[in-house]
């Protein structure tokens, strides 16, 4: 797994309460080729015998134990200064319901050291169970309107997005960061929990000047909502309403320039409220409709982190 000639890649994985998940994306990583790299499990307070069990069954790996759910942005974070403090040149944020290609690290370290200035790097991302549609083939977000633009989404890769491969919004499910960008920029917000930390940190990277990019070549497969609704169970749709509906008054409140205030709201307002609103209602499902509103109350009146 390791070679003296290829740079150092962490890969940073966080668990929670999700063994056969976990032990499935780690299989998946141990049978890569051609890559440098080590893989660290931050274990936010499984009690499901995930810490005992996994550095038994992998005892390549380096399991961090922690004693609640730091909640996703902090439990990165976790396994970030780690690879910090261990010499890491390249750290890959990677969600444990995903199974990767065997060139997924080779293909991604070829395209952001391609040019020093790009600061992070993201893989096509298919559907675990439609393995030739896409999921994710890079993002755009708006400050303007408030609104993201998932690329490729749902449609059969035909290679139509290769030649697109600067982005605006990277994905926390698989990122690559590079050392020294991360140590310019900063680590994930905490105070986000969960939900747009990696919006935010996309909005950061390019305000440093860096670039973020597409590897095209580099893939991965996605069980998509797997972690959270598993791990979450019957609350999830409340509690991903709330952080989902506050961090984005989070991300205006920390990158929007005054001008930019009245279309993103209206932005916003429709695309998020008006219609999670709806969706709520139709489904009768009135905790997470009062979610969205308690989620409007913190996001107006927290006060920011530095981050």
């Amino acid at each position: 797994m390791r070679s003296k000639l290829a740079p150092k890649t962490t890969v940073v994985v966080l668990n929670w309460n999700s063994h056969e998940m976990t032990a499935e994306c780690i299989r998946s990583l141990l049978a890569m080729d051609g890559a440098d790299f080590e893989i660290i499990v931050v274990d936010n307070g499984s009690t499901d015998g995930s810490v005992e069990r996994l550095p038994q069954e992998f005892p390549q790996i380096t399991v961090l134990p922690q004693g609640r759910n730091l909640g996703f942005a902090a439990g990165c974070n976790v396994g970030m200064r780690y690879a910090l403090a261990n010499g890491g040149e390249y750290i890959l944020l990677l969600n444990n319901d995903t199974f990767v290609a065997p060139d997924l690290i080779r293909e991604m370290l070829a395209v952001i050291e391609s040019d020093p200035h790009i600061g992070a790097v993201c893989p096509k991302i298919y559907f675990a169970d439609h393995p030739d549609l896409l999921w994710y083939a890079g993002a755009d977000f708006s400050l303007w309107m408030g609104t993201s633009k998932l690329r490729g989404w749902r449609e059969i890769d035909h290679g139509q997005f290769d030649g697109r491969q600067e982005i605006t919004q990277a994905t926390g499910c698989a990122m690559l960061v590079r050392r020294s960008a991360l140590c310019e920029v900063g680590l994930l917000d905490e105070q986000f929990w969960a939900y747009a930390e990696d919006l935010d940190w996309s909005l950061r990277f390019l305000e440093r000047g860096y670039r973020l990019t597409l590897a095209p070549k580099a893939r991965l497969w996605h069980c998509c909502g797997a972690t959270s609704v598993k791990a979450m169970g019957s609350g999830s749709q409340a509690i991903r309403q709330f952080f989902s509906t506050r961090n984005m008054i989070f991300v205006a409140r920390k990158h929007l320039c005054w001008w930019q205030m009245p279309t993103y709201l209206l932005g916003f307002s429709l695309s998020h409220i008006a219609f999670y609103t709806a969706l709520r209602l139709w489904r009768r499902d009135f905790r997470a409709l009062l979610a969205i509103y308690r989620g409007i109350g913190r996001g107006l009146l927290s006060s920011l982190n530095s981050a």
